[in-house]
């Protein structure tokens, strides 16, 4: 029985994005010797399908959150990634650190596409596709600060009954806080507290700002540095206002374009 050569191109082509984690064209046309005419068509039958998505600040190809995921709901994704990149482009020319642009998924928080800056640290905790936890990170926290009060109930119920012990232990020590109101006061939220060890990849300070249409969290967008070299208080004094201002111009686009606040499949 012979194979079927176009579908071996085609594994063959997500398998070394998935090796990567992020392939530019040049990239894939060198580590598969295929053309670029047939890349093109295999990488949009990938997108179509679904396996892989294309981040639109820089112009590779990464594997899906939730390969097969295709339809409307990654479509919503990828234009709200397309609508935010200006905005996002002109807050890392003034802020040196990493920052994220993430929306809710299910239980966690999905990082849309991230950026490196040039000349900034690098921090090593998140690759494309990372699905930060609610209560653990500053993007979860913030959405649950900002979101609607029914929003907010639903989502702590459902990690209640999380089937991850991570979920239940940080509902069990954070869920009946004060945190939500106080970091709604603020404007910001900031990443669990709890402390991590000198050598542990989590050892990083980060805050979050919300995208909203009106009462609505479209996303938020982070801000990550090394505690080793400025705490939360100078962070948010140098930048807080370019985070906000970020996000604002970011909910202007979104209303100009008429975008849909929520994702198909979802309620509001």
């Amino acid at each position: 029985m012979k194979s079927i050569t176009a579908l071996r191109r085609g594994l063959d082509v997500f398998w070394s994005i998935q090796q990567s984690s992020a392939a530019t064209l040049a990239d894939l046309h060198r580590q598969t010797s295929l053309s670029k005419a047939t890349l093109l068509r295999i990488l949009r039958t990938l997108q179509e399908a679904g396996w892989i998505e294309r981040n639109e600040i820089e112009n590779r190809y990464v594997p899906a959150a939730s390969p097969g995921d295709s339809g409307l709901a990654l479509e919503w994704r990828t234009r709200l990634s397309a609508l935010a990149t200006q905005p996002r482009e002109q807050l890392q020319r003034v802020v040196p650190w990493p920052t994220d642009l993430a929306v809710l998924d299910g239980l966690a928080m999905l990082i849309l596409d991230t950026h490196r800056p040039i000349n900034g640290l690098a921090v090593n905790y998140r690759v494309l596709g990372f699905r930060p936890r609610l209560l653990l990170s500053s993007l979860g926290r913030c959405y649950l600060a900002f979101c609607p009060e029914a929003e907010r109930r639903r989502l702590l119920g459902g990690l209640a009954r999380s089937p991850y012990e991570v979920d239940r232990a940080a509902l069990k020590a954070h869920g009946a806080a004060d945190w939500p109101a106080r970091y709604r006061a603020q404007g910001y939220a900031s990443r669990d507290p709890s402390p991590t060890s000198l050598d542990s990849p989590e050892r990083f300070g980060a805050i979050s700002v919300p995208i909203q249409l009106g009462d609505v969290v479209v996303g938020c967008i982070s801000c990550a540095w090394l505690p080793a070299v400025a705490t939360e208080q100078e962070v948010v004094k140098r930048h807080l206002r370019d985070l906000k201002a970020a996000a604002q111009a970011v909910q202007n686009r979104l209303a100009t374009a008429k975008f849909p606040a929520v994702p198909p499949g979802r309620s509001g």
